[in-house]
């Protein structure tokens, strides 16, 4: 088991309840009402390359709860029978009293029946990529699968494969034999293989790619996480079908789970020390991980949560799991209009948007014709709203500046835009196209779609989506050096 950080370890032990493990990130309660019943409790802990970072992901293990609850409950409607017993605030009749009625508590943890699990993760990929991909690329196969030439980062197998590894109490896990694992256990692995499809068409059916994932089980009795950010590999199927288009050199799109804390990681060069050395232990128990990057992590699971349930984690634990969990804090959101004419429609939309949980602002500033002020007001009064909105028609260019100065000075505030015009017009046309093709695309559009948010409409939909759900977490940002009398 890999050395627990400061962080992790500091994390409160339930000492009304037996302690029966630790893990990287769950702790493991036995509970006295029934000896076969266990509380796992999902902490905010946060692992990569093996080593547990002296960090902590707000929010991290209630969602990853809440989504094992989700698939658990989805899974079982077909009939796979699974060691889920209770969760949310169902656990409190298999708690001692002093524990009930505790919010916390009743969003990340989840009461489950104790399996004997096979020593075997069952791992099975849609996609190659990660350490399938390695092994790909010096055999051309992947655990006996051969498959054909030529195949690059994030290209979609032909089927289904399965790639198990072994389960290590110690050190890494190790490719088991596939071949070997069917063959030991074909009810587990026919029963997983269907699981997957399953949740394939699922996440494919609300744009979501899942590229590979593993399970955990006991004979025909599925176990521990189930499709979670930490055990699955999610993409956005718009930025997948966007990494297919080069002929050469072609990358999976960014995973959305803890892919920025691995990428932080590798600049630090985690991925090459090793979890078995006190001495490397030491050394990443030492780092700090950027703020920034744990926000943004937070994000990202709030963001796949959302786009996979169609519920933020707060609708769904009050409204699913009936945990009494406080209200979200009011959202501060800033309109603005590149012109005066287009205020009465913008003004119209706020006021019929019907906003529970957002306040909303409207100023009216042209970044060509007002520079000044625009600057001025970036500077000195962006931090004040959670987004920026830039509504307009024509070369927009009033939301790409407001991201591009507010990224530069760190203000941390999400920037979106909106085009207006003529169904039809060149004004529209350009507009969509200003928001649209900025490298990179750091102005938030609407994802699903592939478009920027258009018209009263789509100003409409956007407010409600900042209202009542989750906006995609930031893109990684590529600096790019100024190069002067080329």
């Amino acid at each position: 088991m890999a050395k627990h950080s400061p962080a992790r370890a500091g994390w409160p032990v339930l000492s009304e309840l037996e302690l029966i493990s630790r893990g990287k990130v769950r702790d493991t309660y036995r509970l006295s009402i029934a000896s076969d019943r266990l509380l796992v409790v999902a902490t905010d802990g946060i692992s990569i390359f093996d080593f547990v970072l002296n960090a902590l992901v707000p929010m991290k293990g209630v969602i990853l709860n809440a989504m094992n609850h989700f698939w658990l409950k989805y899974l079982a409607g077909f009939g796979f029978e699974t060691h889920f017993v209770a969760a949310g605030a169902n656990i409190d009749t298999y708690l001692p009293e002093e524990l009930r009625g505790n919010a916390d508590l009743q969003a990340r943890a989840m009461v489950v029946r104790e399996l004997k699990i096979a020593p075997v993760e069952f791992v099975f990929r849609n996609c190659l990529t990660g350490s399938g991909l390695k092994n790909y690329d010096k055999t051309g196969r992947v655990n006996g699968h051969v498959l054909a030439n030529g195949l690059q980062d994030g290209d979609q197998l032909p089927y289904i494969l399965d790639d198990p590894t072994t389960k290590e109490e110690e050190g890494h896990d190790e490719h088991a034999d596939a071949l070997e694992v069917r063959t030991e256990y074909p009810g587990m692995t026919y029963n997983l293989l269907r699981v997957f499809q399953i949740a394939r068409d699922y996440a494919g059916a609300h744009g979501i790619m899942l590229a590979d994932t593993k399970f955990e089980g006991s004979k025909d009795v599925l176990g521990d996480e189930v499709l979670t950010p930490d055990s699955s590999r999610f993409w956005d199927i718009n930025e997948w079908c966007e990494s297919r288009k080069p002929a050469e050199d072609r990358k999976a799109p960014t995973s959305l789970d803890k892919q920025l804390v691995r990428e932080w990681g590798k600049s630090m060069g985690v991925d090459k020390l090793d979890p078995e050395k006190p001495e490397d232990v030491e050394a990443v128990h030492a780092m700090t991980v950027p703020p920034e990057i744990i926000a943004q992590t937070t994000q990202t699971y709030r963001y796949i949560f959302w786009r996979l349930t169609g519920r933020t984690i707060e609708q769904y634990l009050r409204d699913v799991m009936k945990v009494r969990i406080p209200l979200t804090p009011m959202k501060n959101v800033l309109v603005i209009c590149g012109s005066e004419t287009d205020l009465p429609q913008v003004k119209a939309v706020c006021a019929d948007a019907k906003l529970t949980a957002t306040k909303v602002t409207i100023h009216v500033m042209s970044c060509h014709r007002n520079p000044q002020d625009l600057t001025d007001f970036i500077i000195h009064g962006l931090e004040v709203f959670d987004v920026v909105i830039g509504v307009g028609s024509k070369a927009l260019a009033l939301p790409g500046i407001i991201d591009a100065w507010g990224h530069f000075l760190k203000k941390n505030v999400r920037v979106a835009g909106v085009a207006l015009g003529e169904p039809g017009s060149r004004a529209l046309l350009a507009a969509q196209l200003s928001i649209e093709e900025l490298p990179g695309q750091p102005v938030i559009i609407n994802e699903m779609t592939d478009h920027a948010y258009t018209g009263p409409a789509g100003l409409r939909e956007l407010l409600k989506r900042i209202d009542e759900g989750e906006l995609p977490p930031e893109k990684p940002r590529k600096e790019k050096p100024v190069q002067m009398n080329v």
